[in-house]
């Protein structure tokens, strides 16, 4: 499995390439369902270090200067499910500090840090709650077996995926550290359009995609997907969710043209496919 920073999922084709954020299992595998919804775009992942970044200002910059290294020049588009959807806002901000233009941006299923310091990590709970996060990442449903612990999860995961053990206890790691710098950092301002998918089966209180209008300068577009959070990149949820990133990206095509050499190495939705009521919704206890 490839674990580098940046993963091409798809490098030839035309088009401004489409940067999906890895969510906190640091793998960008799961945007793979995402391919036959996007043309003959590029399509890349970030996937997160394997030593987590001190705090999110790190994550990002190493994610910009590997950005800008694959495509030294605007108009950038951009994506992230869960806690990717965090970092791609602030690899957004990040950019139009640089001077560069965002043409698009995609959060799905994300929601706005309030900047609080983490609470103390319980080790073994919260390693178990990633464990079976990155099961879920990798595609295998992780049973929740009374009394399992985490290194269980990650024998049995290993035997399904191929992986090592010992590289999935350090997935698990930089989950740990991924998720506590995206709490700890509070979101800038994102000048422009911002597109949100949220998964409509969850009960989340008060809070709501909304609360993304206090970290965008442009208009907030909310559509609803029939299904869990967990359940985004899969077949099911994708026959929606391709569509719709792929109708508003040739949107942002009409208005952006960009040539093959600055690149390095509407499709019709249905009305009962999507409602665009938000609704209140929280982020479940692991959000990705």
């Amino acid at each position: 499995m490839n674990t580098d920073v940046l993963l091409p999922l798809r490098t030839t084709g035309s088009g401004v390439p489409l940067f999906c954020v890895h969510p906190l299992s640091g793998l960008g595998w799961c945007y793979a369902g995402l391919l036959p919804y996007l043309g003959r775009r590029p399509v890349h992942c970030l996937q997160a270090r394997r030593r987590p970044a001190r705090d999110l200002a790190a994550m990002v910059a190493d994610y910009l200067a590997t950005i800008r290294a694959a495509q030294p020049d605007g108009p950038y588009q951009l994506m992230g499910w869960s806690a990717g959807g965090s970092i791609a806002h602030a690899v957004a901000c990040g950019l139009q500090r640089q001077g560069a233009r965002v043409a698009f941006l995609a959060l799905l299923d994300s929601f706005p840090s309030t900047g609080e310091e983490p609470r103390p990590v319980d080790s073994e709970s919260d390693r178990l709650d990633l464990a079976r996060t990155l099961a879920t990442d990798l595609g295998t449903r992780a049973r929740q077996d009374p009394g399992e612990d985490a290194t269980r999860v990650l024998r049995r995961l290993a035997r399904h995926s191929g992986l090592s053990e010992r590289l999935l206890s350090e997935l698990v790691d930089t989950a740990l550290g991924t998720r506590a710098a995206v709490r700890r950092a509070l979101p800038g301002t994102f000048h422009g359009d911002v597109l949100h998918l949220e998964a409509a089966r969850e009960s989340r209180g008060t809070l709501t995609p909304r609360a993304w209008e206090r970290h965008i300068d442009g208009r907030l577009d909310v559509r609803r997907v029939d299904c869990r959070h967990v359940d985004m990149m899969r077949p099911g949820p994708l026959s929606v969710i391709g569509p719709i990133l792929a109708a508003e990206l040739s949107l942002v095509r009409d208005r952006t043209r960009i040539e093959p050499s600055q690149v390095r190495d509407r499709t019709r939705i249905e009305p009962s496919q999507v409602r665009d009521r938000p609704a209140p919704l929280v982020i479940q206890h692991g959000q990705r």
